[in-house]
């Protein structure tokens, strides 16, 4: 029976892709590979290790389609998948000097706005990085990835009070970096 996948429910493409239906798997790509990227870069804060990242995640999901369930969003189960990656090859990885990203680049055709504005990133991003790393977690998936909070809670396995603690920390701590960065800067 053909099938256009394009107009395929998550739930279908699952089933196809734990049958290993490669055209099913490529739709699933379509469908998130953005998303997860997304996600991988603002948890690694390097475009190497999130497309490294992000390739190992679809790997996993080709050969463990089959334990989804579907009373959770995917959206969700593909970002606890990520996480849970990523955690497991950072505790793999000897600790390293944190580097800000060297791709932060602006739209702006204007040379003095495109360099204030890689600044102005810059300092945010050394500021994440700086935040303590469950705080930073919660920013990512709440602010960067648009996610719900109770999404966001499943995904860090905390609750939703704990997130929001986790959240109004980090807020915290980015306010007082950067008004201290702009501080020193005047």
């Amino acid at each position: 029976m053909f099938m256009d996948l394009k107009q395929a429910t998550d739930e279908q493409l699952m089933q196809r892709i734990s049958e290993s239906d490669a055209p099913a798997f490529q739709e699933f790509l379509n469908r998130y590979s953005c998303k997860v990227y997304a996600l991988a870069w603002r948890l690694t804060m390097h475009s190497t290790d999130a497309e490294d990242l992000a390739q190992e995640v679809f790997l996993k999901i080709w050969k463990n389609a089959g334990s989804w369930q579907p009373t959770a969003k995917l959206e969700t189960w593909l970002y606890r998948v990520l996480y849970n990656h990523f955690i497991d090859t950072k505790r793999r990885q000897k600790p390293t000097e944190n580097g800000v990203s060297e791709n932060i680049v602006s739209k702006d055709p204007s040379p003095e706005q495109a360099l204030m504005d890689k600044a102005s990133q810059t300092e945010i991003a050394v500021a994440m990085e700086a935040l303590p790393e469950r705080q930073r977690e919660a920013l990512v998936l709440c602010y960067y990835q648009d996610l719900k909070a109770k999404e966001a809670a499943d995904i860090l396995s905390i609750s939703t009070g704990a997130l929001e603690s986790l959240l109004f920390r980090a807020r915290q701590t980015l306010k007082e970096k950067l008004a201290g960065r702009k501080e020193k800067s005047a």
